[in-house]
Protein backbone atom coordinates (compact mmCIF):
# COMPACT_ATOMS: atom_id res chain seq x y z
CA UNK A 1 0.00 0.00 0.00
CA UNK A 2 2.58 2.33 0.83
CA UNK A 3 4.55 1.64 -2.11
CA UNK A 4 1.66 2.06 -4.27
CA UNK A 5 0.86 5.81 -2.87
CA UNK A 6 4.90 6.50 -2.91
CA UNK A 7 4.58 5.79 -6.57
CA UNK A 8 1.02 7.98 -7.27
CA UNK A 9 3.19 11.05 -5.12
CA UNK A 10 6.34 10.80 -7.14
CA UNK A 11 3.81 10.29 -10.22
CA UNK A 12 2.09 13.39 -9.49
CA UNK A 13 5.30 15.53 -8.77
CA UNK A 14 6.82 14.49 -11.58
CA UNK A 15 3.75 15.86 -13.77
CA UNK A 16 3.62 18.77 -11.86
CA UNK A 17 7.09 19.34 -12.64
CA UNK A 18 6.63 18.94 -16.30
CA UNK A 19 4.27 20.63 -16.15
CA UNK A 20 5.76 24.06 -14.61
CA UNK A 21 8.50 23.36 -17.01
CA UNK A 22 6.51 23.26 -20.22
CA UNK A 23 4.23 26.43 -19.03
CA UNK A 24 7.57 28.38 -18.41
CA UNK A 25 7.53 28.56 -14.27
CA UNK A 26 10.55 28.74 -12.99
CA UNK A 27 11.43 25.88 -10.13
CA UNK A 28 13.84 25.43 -7.87
CA UNK A 29 15.27 21.50 -7.66
CA UNK A 30 17.46 21.31 -4.34
CA UNK A 31 19.37 17.95 -4.01
CA UNK A 32 20.89 16.76 -0.84
CA UNK A 33 24.56 15.16 -0.47
CA UNK A 34 24.95 11.87 0.48
CA UNK A 35 27.33 12.11 3.20
CA UNK A 36 24.99 14.72 5.25
CA UNK A 37 21.42 12.59 4.43
CA UNK A 38 23.46 9.65 6.39
CA UNK A 39 24.51 12.16 9.21
CA UNK A 40 20.76 13.78 9.80
CA UNK A 41 18.45 11.75 11.91
CA UNK A 42 15.44 10.07 9.92
CA UNK A 43 12.43 11.52 9.81
CA UNK A 44 9.45 10.43 11.60
CA UNK A 45 5.95 11.14 12.29
CA UNK A 46 6.98 14.09 14.05
CA UNK A 47 8.97 15.70 12.28
CA UNK A 48 6.21 15.23 9.78
CA UNK A 49 3.53 16.69 11.49
CA UNK A 50 6.28 19.87 12.73
CA UNK A 51 7.08 20.21 9.32
CA UNK A 52 3.83 20.56 7.64
CA UNK A 53 2.74 22.88 10.65
CA UNK A 54 5.69 25.75 9.42
CA UNK A 55 4.53 28.97 7.23
CA UNK A 56 4.50 28.55 3.72
CA UNK A 57 7.11 30.52 2.00
CA UNK A 58 5.60 33.20 -0.24
CA UNK A 59 6.20 32.51 -4.04
CA UNK A 60 5.25 33.69 -6.92
CA UNK A 61 2.84 31.94 -8.74
CA UNK A 62 2.82 32.73 -12.32
CA UNK A 63 1.74 30.88 -15.24
CA UNK A 64 -0.87 27.76 -15.50
CA UNK A 65 0.14 25.77 -11.35
CA UNK A 66 0.30 27.73 -8.70
CA UNK A 67 3.40 26.88 -7.11
CA UNK A 68 2.36 27.67 -3.86
CA UNK A 69 -0.29 25.00 -3.39
CA UNK A 70 2.35 22.80 -5.52
CA UNK A 71 4.23 23.05 -2.60
CA UNK A 72 1.46 22.25 -0.68
CA UNK A 73 0.56 18.92 -2.22
CA UNK A 74 3.84 17.78 -1.96
CA UNK A 75 4.23 18.21 1.56
CA UNK A 76 1.02 16.83 1.98
CA UNK A 77 1.97 13.36 -0.41
CA UNK A 78 5.39 13.50 2.07
CA UNK A 79 3.75 13.73 5.10
CA UNK A 80 1.16 11.01 4.28
CA UNK A 81 3.95 8.78 2.49
CA UNK A 82 6.14 8.92 5.94
CA UNK A 83 3.31 8.33 8.11
CA UNK A 84 2.14 5.21 5.88
CA UNK A 85 5.87 4.06 5.89
CA UNK A 86 6.01 4.36 9.79
CA UNK A 87 3.03 2.76 10.50
CA UNK A 88 4.19 -0.28 8.21
CA UNK A 89 7.33 0.08 10.37
CA UNK A 90 5.66 -0.02 13.26
CA UNK A 91 3.28 -3.17 12.23
CA UNK A 92 6.60 -5.21 10.64
CA UNK A 93 8.38 -4.33 14.39
CA UNK A 94 5.51 -5.86 16.28
CA UNK A 95 5.34 -8.93 13.75
CA UNK A 96 8.87 -9.77 14.29
CA UNK A 97 8.59 -9.07 17.80
CA UNK A 98 5.63 -11.72 17.94
CA UNK A 99 7.45 -13.85 15.68
CA UNK A 100 10.78 -13.81 17.95
CA UNK A 101 9.29 -14.11 21.26
CA UNK A 102 6.93 -17.05 19.58
CA UNK A 103 10.46 -18.38 18.35
CA UNK A 104 11.88 -18.50 21.70
CA UNK A 105 9.28 -20.03 23.68
CA UNK A 106 8.79 -22.63 21.15
CA UNK A 107 13.23 -22.96 21.99
CA UNK A 108 12.51 -23.13 25.71
CA UNK A 109 9.91 -25.63 25.05
CA UNK A 110 12.30 -28.08 22.50
CA UNK A 111 15.15 -27.64 25.34
CA UNK A 112 12.47 -28.41 28.14
CA UNK A 113 11.87 -31.44 26.41
CA UNK A 114 15.26 -32.55 25.16
CA UNK A 115 16.38 -31.54 28.77
CA UNK A 116 13.52 -34.09 30.60
CA UNK A 117 14.70 -36.69 27.48
CA UNK A 118 18.17 -36.49 28.75
CA UNK A 119 17.73 -37.18 32.35
CA UNK A 120 15.58 -40.25 31.73
CA UNK A 121 18.00 -41.68 29.77
CA UNK A 122 20.47 -41.00 32.41
CA UNK A 123 18.30 -42.55 34.89
CA UNK A 124 17.95 -45.40 33.23
CA UNK A 125 21.71 -45.86 32.28
CA UNK A 126 22.37 -45.34 35.77
CA UNK A 127 19.65 -48.11 36.61
CA UNK A 128 20.98 -50.18 34.09
CA UNK A 129 24.66 -49.83 34.91
CA UNK A 130 23.47 -50.69 38.47
CA UNK A 131 22.12 -53.92 37.54
CA UNK A 132 25.50 -54.93 35.41
CA UNK A 133 27.44 -54.23 38.50
CA UNK A 134 25.08 -56.43 40.83
CA UNK A 135 25.13 -59.06 38.35
CA UNK A 136 29.00 -58.93 38.09
CA UNK A 137 29.28 -58.73 41.78
CA UNK A 138 26.86 -61.91 42.17
CA UNK A 139 28.34 -63.90 39.75
CA UNK A 140 32.48 -63.19 41.16
CA UNK A 141 30.18 -64.04 44.50
CA UNK A 142 29.14 -67.32 43.06
CA UNK A 143 32.80 -67.64 41.71
CA UNK A 144 34.17 -67.04 45.17
CA UNK A 145 31.79 -69.73 46.62
CA UNK A 146 32.52 -72.29 44.33
CA UNK A 147 36.49 -71.82 44.22
CA UNK A 148 36.38 -72.03 48.49
CA UNK A 149 33.91 -75.29 48.05
CA UNK A 150 36.29 -76.68 45.01
CA UNK A 151 39.39 -75.89 47.60
CA UNK A 152 37.68 -77.69 50.84
CA UNK A 153 36.62 -80.53 48.98
CA UNK A 154 39.95 -81.13 47.32
CA UNK A 155 41.67 -80.17 51.49
CA UNK A 156 39.25 -82.89 52.74
CA UNK A 157 39.98 -85.38 49.88
CA UNK A 158 43.76 -84.94 50.38
CA UNK A 159 43.37 -85.38 54.57
CA UNK A 160 41.12 -88.94 53.72
CA UNK A 161 43.58 -90.23 51.31
CA UNK A 162 46.66 -89.23 53.62
CA UNK A 163 44.56 -90.66 56.15
CA UNK A 164 43.86 -93.52 54.49
CA UNK A 165 48.09 -94.08 53.58
CA UNK A 166 48.92 -93.57 57.38
CA UNK A 167 45.99 -95.94 58.44
CA UNK A 168 47.58 -98.80 55.40
CA UNK A 169 50.86 -97.81 57.05
CA UNK A 170 50.15 -98.40 60.18
CA UNK A 171 48.48 -101.50 59.50
CA UNK A 172 51.40 -102.94 57.87
CA UNK A 173 53.74 -101.49 60.69
CA UNK A 174 51.68 -103.02 63.39
CA UNK A 175 51.45 -106.50 61.24
CA UNK A 176 55.42 -106.11 60.89
CA UNK A 177 55.59 -105.69 65.05
CA UNK A 178 53.33 -108.60 65.58
CA UNK A 179 55.04 -111.05 63.56
CA UNK A 180 58.23 -110.39 64.95
CA UNK A 181 56.68 -110.70 68.46
CA UNK A 182 55.26 -113.91 67.41
CA UNK A 183 58.77 -115.41 65.73
CA UNK A 184 60.71 -114.26 68.51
Amino acid sequence: MAAYTQRAGAMIVIGLLLASVCYGIDTKVETADTTSASNKPTISEDSAKMDSDKPEETVASSGFFPVKQLHGVIREERTKTLLEIDKERKATLAYMTRERRAVVEELKTELIRITELLMSERKATVVELEATGNQIVENAILKSERLIDHFFVRVVQLAMIIILVFSILGFIVFRIIARRKSQS
